[in-house]
């Protein structure tokens, strides 16, 4: 299982299966969701790694879209929020 948990105690859980991100608060109560299946912005093939970094912004290591892209604690993909780019194409990224 692929998670991370942000400062205010936050889980965020790739939900494998749904090709997604889900946002719930520290006692499990549902707060949002993003993401589906595909390659182009805030959609994901194979969600291999997922941190959240001190000020809540929110990675997701796409393996097999062979990227990461940067979100807002709330699900909003930051402009030029992907690393992966034909300038910088990342090769089997791994965490």
């Amino acid at each position: 299982m692929v998670f991370a948990v942000d400062g205010s105690g936050n889980v965020y859980v790739a939900d494998a299966g749904n090709t997604r991100i889900q946002k719930f608060t520290s006692d499990g109560i549902f707060i949002s969701k993003w993401g589906s299946y595909g390659h182009g912005d805030d959609q994901f093939i194979s969600i291999l790694g997922l941190g959240v970094d001190g000020v809540g912004i929110v990675y997701v290591l796409d393996y097999l879209n062979n990227r990461i892209q940067k979100f807002t604690s709330d699900g909003l993909l930051f402009p030029n929020g992907m690393f992966g780019s034909v300038q910088v194409l990342l090769m089997i990224p791994l965490c």
